[in-house]
């Protein structure tokens, strides 16, 4: 993505990220159509990935499924 999370770790497409200050506080980094953007738990609610700003990565879909939101 070009960016980093709150603790300056690299964001990836399938990471999962944690917000404070977002409900609900887990989502998912993907990419669609030349573009990425964190989902939530409805994939239609989607917000473009420059307002990851004081997110933190706490794993990812391929070694932590259990945290996909």
């Amino acid at each position: 993505t070009g960016l980093t999370d709150k603790n300056g770790k690299k964001i990836f497409e399938g990471d999962i990220i944690r917000s404070l200050n977002w409900s609900p506080s887990t989502y998912q980094v993907g990419f669609n159509r030349g573009a990425f953007y964190i989902a939530g738990a409805d994939l239609h609610e989607v917000a473009d990935i420059k307002y990851a700003e004081g997110f933190e990565v706490i794993g990812n879909i391929y070694e932590n499924p259990s945290l996909c939101p």
